[in-house]
């Protein structure tokens, strides 16, 4: 089988972050070094009754609020751009450090519009560190082209995932 470095867990509802949080445990508990960011979502608060969100990094716990108040009555992505680089800039200096494998929490708007996480998968991919997403319907069809033959689809299973970290492992040491 192909060596394909990009996985994607597709999803439309379901505890994704908890799922990756329990994968990031199960790895470091292996001594696997584990980078990247967690979504959490606070109470809905303020005039705009939506929930803040937050990035908390893997393995150093660093949180960067990346929603922004729109305001009442706004109906518009609430995701701040800047807090988003960031954290995507935090995290790229951690993979210089080492890692095993990225998560990120989502393949969403930003990344099928070119922006985002998309600039860190690369940089990822360049150091030769596999990437583990998660990917809504909507944006399947851009994870499709963005990963090509690099990318495969997992289910939310664990074994799934290890099975396939496994793999790349193997192929590392053969090469």
């Amino acid at each position: 089988m192909r060596h394909r470095p990009l996985a994607a867990i597709r999803f439309d509802h379901g505890d994704i972050d908890g799922f990756f949080a329990r994968i990031a445990a199960t790895l470091a508990e292996r001594g696997l070094i584990v980078r990247g960011a967690l979504q959490t979502r606070g109470s809905a608060t303020g005039e705009c009754h939506c929930a803040d969100m937050d990035l908390t990094t893997l393995k150093s716990g660093k949180v960067f609020r990346i929603s922004q108040p729109l305001g009442n009555g706004s109906h518009g992505c609430r995701l701040h751009p800047g807090a988003l680089a960031d954290c995507a800039a935090f995290i790229e200096a951690e993979l210089h450090a080492g890692a095993d494998l990225l998560i990120l929490n989502r393949f969403g708007r930003g990344e099928s519009e070119g922006r985002g996480f998309r600039d860190l998968i690369g940089t990822a991919l360049a150091l030769n560190v596999p990437v583990l997403t998660a990917v809504r319907p909507t944006y399947a069809e851009s994870w499709a082209e963005f990963g090509g033959d690099l990318a495969c689809d997992l289910p939310m299973r664990t074994d799934a995932v290890l099975t396939w970290l496994d793999r790349i492992e193997r192929n590392r040491h053969a090469a």
